[in-house]
């Protein structure tokens, strides 16, 4: 069934909402299966797509709906699924099909951090403060607080939160290491924590609550609600009568640049502040892609002058020659031919990199120099 599913084209939908949303909340073994051939089948009537993990501690999805089937898509929630029952769905700040199949998918771990639940209470969690509580509490400190950016290095990089502590860390289990460390001695203190959506927070901090933590606080619905809090506050300043809206009740955003997001987008704006540079020139740019050359793969933050040069690979020579010679292939295809779309070189079915260097490509690149310079 999952397999004629993914086969079966989605017919196309002008607009569509990309929604994001979790719950911890105990669930049988017996019932992820059930729960993962139902959401299958019922979302596909609904034109739904996206990454939907279930496991035995909760759910967590990343979907794109379509705009008129979204009240259905929710009351589909409320009637069938009510031990969904604290469920927040999350909006991006951009409309638009952030994916292109539905996938269900039974997990082990919600976010793996390697802990085991035993160890600690799930369940006990942090204190949730709206985008709105949380820009005025953090705008009001006198001093830089506690601060902990829960995401990877490669999504810091483009945006954050001013005064932040952003660990140089690719995987979330890394980031709960530092984590623990950079909160060692503190239990009396207020931590501050944020992510993209607020899962891996809601599990940090459930983890320093039960080791005693007093006050540990997250943003609820993390950067993108945050965003869209943003977002609200301009669009209503925009429509607001000239002379009630004065310099002095705009709210300035005191998160920077881009929130990284894990679909095709691979980001939305929230302020115009560019962050980040080119991997390959160093021009200032906050625009992520992937290399063309899917064995390759390397995540990049690539501008569009060095993304032409180089034919959206990450400028090695095997890379370009790979795409070259496909796109000479492709030329002798017809053009409405149905496996043209998309297609992109690949040598293999495993990229060549591992992760931890697949999303460093500074590291790839200086590799890359060293090699060939001792080859000279």
């Amino acid at each position: 069934m999952r397999d004629h599913i993914q086969r079966t084209p989605h017919p196309p939908a002008k607009d569509y909402i990309t929604l994001s949303f979790y719950q911890f909340r105990p669930i049988s073994e017996n019932d992820l299966v059930k729960i993962q051939y139902y959401f299958l089948t019922d979302l596909r009537v609904m034109d739904v797509v996206g990454r939907i993990y279930v496991s035995a501690e909760g759910i967590n999805a990343q979907i794109s709906c379509p705009k008129d089937q979204v009240e259905q898509f929710k009351e589909y929630y409320a009637t069938h699924w009510p031990i969904f029952d604290k469920i927040r769905f999350n909006p991006a700040m951009s409309e638009g099909k952030a994916f292109k199949k539905l996938h269900v998918r039974v997990k082990k771990q919600l976010v793996s951090d390697g802990i085991d639940n035993n160890t600690f209470d799930l369940y006990n969690e942090p204190m949730y403060l709206t985008p709105e509580e949380w820009h005025k509490e953090l705008s009001s400190l006198e001093k830089a607080p506690i601060l902990i950016d829960m995401r990877n290095h490669y999504e810091s990089a483009i945006g954050h939160f001013e005064h932040s502590i952003r660990p140089d860390v690719t995987t979330f289990r890394e980031n709960v290491d530092a984590m623990l460390e950079i909160c060692k001695g503190k239990e009396d203190q207020d931590i501050y924590m944020y992510c993209t959506g607020g899962i891996r927070c809601t599990r940090s901090g459930a983890l320093l609550k039960s080791n005693g933590f007093k006050s540990v606080k997250m943003l609820q619905g993390g950067v993108t609600a945050y965003g869209r809090y943003i977002q609200e506050q301009l669009n209503a300043t925009a429509t607001a009568d000239d002379t009630a809206a004065t310099d002095g009740e705009q709210v300035k955003s005191i998160y920077k640049g881009k929130n990284f997001t894990f679909d095709k987008r691979l980001g939305e704006p929230i302020t115009d502040d560019v962050l980040a540079k080119c991997h390959t020139c160093g021009t200032p740019c906050d625009s992520y892609c992937n290399c063309s050359n899917m064995t390759c793969n390397l995540l990049m933050i690539s501008c569009p002058s060095c993304q032409e040069k180089h034919e959206g690979t990450c400028g090695s020579s095997s890379c370009v020659d790979m795409v070259t010679e496909l796109k000479e292939k492709q030329k002798q295809i017809p053009k409405d031919h149905p496996g043209l779309v998309g297609m992109k070189a690949r040598l293999g079915i495993k990229p060549f990199h591992e992760h931890h260097l697949r999303v460093r490509p500074s590291t790839v690149i200086e590799m890359r120099k060293n090699k060939e310079h001792s080859r000279l």
